[in-house]
């Protein structure tokens, strides 16, 4: 599967303005079998981190070759980025977070969100959070959400809004119709 990923974004249109140059931490998501893990490419530390929200066993069989190949397009693509900072590749080392383990089988993705908002390169405050309970993650997946369809930038804020009105209205008549009988 992972050799068929095309993560060259050297020859990306959108790749060609971004500067890296003061980037301490790089982070690439990638889903795998529908399971969405982080992969960290941290400068300062000269460390490989891998975040898992479900620390899986077969990381080193299933996930390792995957986000082998990530960091080598990474590191050829900050060779170019990097030409006047002198950053030894050789002595990285591979990290992998063991200290947390998400309570169901779909919120992978709200733990790579909130990895990419907090990750300072170790295990955080923003991080130590109790995150273990469903109600925790059902609200943070509320708050990106709205964040989405609030933001100025959603060209669908006004219709969804417009939408949104309609349908509290009509819920409100259906209460008041059935608090009458």
């Amino acid at each position: 599967y992972y050799n068929k990923v095309d993560l060259d974004i050297t020859n990306k249109e959108w790749a060609k303005n971004l500067s890296f140059t003061e980037c301490n931490l790089w982070f690439f998501p990638y889903c795998n079998n529908k399971h969405y893990i982080m992969i960290c490419v941290n400068i300062k530390a000269e460390r490989f981190e891998v975040l898992d929200s479900l620390r899986h066993k077969d990381f080193e069989k299933h996930y390792k070759p995957m986000a082998e190949r990530v960091v080598q397009y990474a590191i050829n693509y900050m060779k170019t980025q990097f030409a006047d900072k002198t950053v030894r590749w050789e002595r990285f080392t591979w990290f992998k977070l063991e200290k947390v383990t998400q309570p169901d089988q779909i919120s992978c993705g709200m733990y790579v969100i909130r990895w990419m908002r907090h990750w300072e390169g170790k295990y955080n405050s923003a991080l130590t959070k109790d995150w273990n309970m469903i109600d925790l993650i059902n609200e943070e997946r509320e708050c990106l959400m709205l964040d989405i369809i609030l933001d100025e930038e959603n060209l669908e804020r006004e219709r969804i809004m417009k939408e949104a009105t309609k349908y509290c209205n009509m819920k409100n008549k259906k209460k008041e119709l059935k608090g009458r009988r």
